[in-house]
């Protein structure tokens, strides 16, 4: 019983962080937004850039490599490590890596900060 009502209690907290970042990266977003809209350059990039570490760190768990690396072979075969650099190419040229590195490239957008080309998700696309 003691178990379930620890539990019970983690989940609504999760819950209510979970909430709190919600509301958080909405504020965040209207400062980017009023920022734009006052022209004020300095504000705008760091909120942008606030916004855009924000989603690198939401797609952290969708790129994590521990997951996604392909096993090396034990051998010593030519053939056998010349796949699996193929397939290690192929996971880091996924969806989410090309979406991870328009996040980082996104200082490099012409018209940053007022008019950024924000990357869409491969889930949400």
């Amino acid at each position: 019983m003691e178990n379930r009502t620890v539990e019970m209690r983690l989940a609504r907290m999760e819950a209510v962080t979970a909430q709190l970042r919600a509301e958080m990266d909405d504020v965040v977003q209207n400062a980017y937004n009023q920022a734009v809209e006052d022209h004020d350059e300095q504000r705008a990039a760091e909120l942008a850039r606030m916004i855009r570490n924000r989603m690198l760190e939401q797609s952290d768990k969708e790129f994590s490599l521990d997951r996604l690396l392909p096993e090396a072979p034990s051998g010593a075969s030519f053939t056998a490590w010349l796949s699996w650099l193929r397939d290690l190419a192929a996971v880091v040229s996924n969806n989410w890596a090309v979406y991870r590195k328009a996040l980082r490239d996104l200082t490099d957008q012409e018209g940053f900060p007022f008019n950024i080309v924000w990357p869409v998700p491969p889930d949400k696309e």
